[in-house]
Formats: structure tokens, sequence, C-alpha cells
């Protein structure tokens, strides 16, 4: 019995993904630690992303086989649908700066949610607000990480 093989644009995004994994992985391997008691090193979450990227890949390209059984109906513009989201993320990180997190995040977790089907602009907004104020409470007061903070940063100047 021999088994059928293609190399489909599941397949091919499957290792373009693979691709980027592995030069991701590579560059945190070139990551040193510059104090001596850190335990886990500024290594392991690459290390840690890239192998769930590359399990994701794996997964990825051994699903990408059943794109050639999908029903043509129903089908079309799917392409265009699929490239929302991402050009979404990609207008979300151009305004991130100018805009700062706390404008910038809950109007991209606005549209996103939206996009996504939730039905409730109660709930949306809910979601965002929350959401944005755990992430920012976290990273500027917790981790002591600074977010950018756009036209807001003067009500957090002391």
């Amino acid at each position: 019995m021999r088994m059928k093989f293609s190399l489909g644009g599941d397949r091919i995004a499957a290792l373009l993904f693979l691709g980027a994994v592995l030069v991701y992985g590579w560059g945190g391997t070139q990551l040193t630690a510059s104090l001596q008691g850190d335990i886990i090193g500024p290594a392991f979450f690459p290390r840690l992303l890239t192998v769930l990227g590359i399990l994701l890949g794996v997964l990825l390209f051994v699903q990408g086989g059943g794109s050639a059984k999908k029903d043509k109906a129903g089908d079309e513009g799917s392409d265009i649908t699929a490239l929302v989201p991402a050009a979404m993320l990609l207008a979300y990180g151009l305004v991130f700066e100018t805009l700062g997190f706390l404008l910038a995040t809950p109007l991209f977790l606005v549209i996103a949610f939206r996009y996504l089907g939730h039905p409730s602009w109660a709930g949306i907004a809910g979601y965002s607000a929350a959401v944005t104020t755990v992430v920012f409470v976290l990273f500027q007061y917790l981790l002591d990480i600074r977010l950018p903070l756009g036209p807001l940063a003067r009500f957090f100047q002391g």
C-alpha cells in the first residue's frame, strides 16, 4: 500500500513556521545570564517557546494533508478571512508606541472580540478593560517593566 504525499499550502505554511521557530530558538540560545543568581536564565522562555512551536509546527504539518479534502462550497474568501487577525495584530503593533498600551490594547481587544463574534458590547468593553488593567498592573507594578503610555504618560508621571 502506497501513501500519497502532497506538499499543499498548509504544509508549506507549517514548514515556514517551523523554520521561523528554529531561527527564534537559535537566537534564544545566544542569550546569556547577566546575574549569577539567575536560576532560570534568560534563555529559558525562548527554549520553552521553541519546543512548543516545534510541537505545533509538526502538528500543523501532519494535519495539513487534510486540506485537499475540504469542501469547495463555502470556501470562497476563506484566505482573506484568515488574514484579518494577522492584519489586526500588525495594526496593533504599529499603533502601540503612538497610542500607548492603555489606549491601543483595549481598542485592539474590542475589535478582536467583535470580529470573533462576541455578541454583547457591554461584555466586550468589560473583558477588554479587565484584561488591559490586569496586564498593565502586572507589567508596570509587579514586574517593573514600563509599557509605553502614549498620550496618557502625563497622568502617570510622579
